[in-house]
């Protein structure tokens, strides 16, 4: 799975080069923002540590710095994902961000929470794709300045 998430992460990356602001590319969807990287991970941090339903996972450079991944997840997803079954687990957390500059603009790429039931095609990845979907928009839109 840590070479899956390696390959994920990888293409997330090569994916993400080149495309124009709130590009949908499979399952990977890119973000022009107006805040730097760094404010942006800082927003996103600040309000899941602040909020009892987010966990916030894991944040690390990446590209020699060039680039920070975000894994968080929204807790109320976890009986959803649980039910689907314990090898679900190795797909969490199920927040894949990653935040950058490219060419003088500032980018989030991110893994839509489809891919879960792309992997594994199970109802209750289905419910918790239902709930995620708005909780993770509400995220965005409380804590990212997107680019209009």
């Amino acid at each position: 799975m840590k070479r899956l998430l390696g390959m994920t992460a990888a293409g997330a990356l090569a994916l993400s080069l080149g495309q124009a602001t709130a590009q949908e590319s499979g399952p990977f969807i890119v973000s022009d923002l107006t805040q730097s990287p760094d404010e942006a991970v800082a927003a996103i941090r600040d309000h899941a540590e602040s909020h009892d339903d987010w966990l916030y996972m894991a944040e690390f450079g990446l590209a020699g710095g060039k680039v920070t991944a975000v894994k968080i997840c929204y807790a109320p997803l976890g009986p959803d994902i649980v039910a689907a079954g314990w090898h679900v687990m190795a797909m969490m957390p199920c927040g894949h961000l990653a935040f950058y500059e490219e060419d003088g603009q500032s980018r989030m790429s991110r893994l839509d929470l489809d891919f879960m039931t792309e992997l594994n095609p199970d109802p209750n990845l289905e419910a918790a794709v239902k709930k995620g979907k708005p909780a993770f928009a509400e995220l965005f839109e409380a804590t990212l300045q997107q680019a209009r």
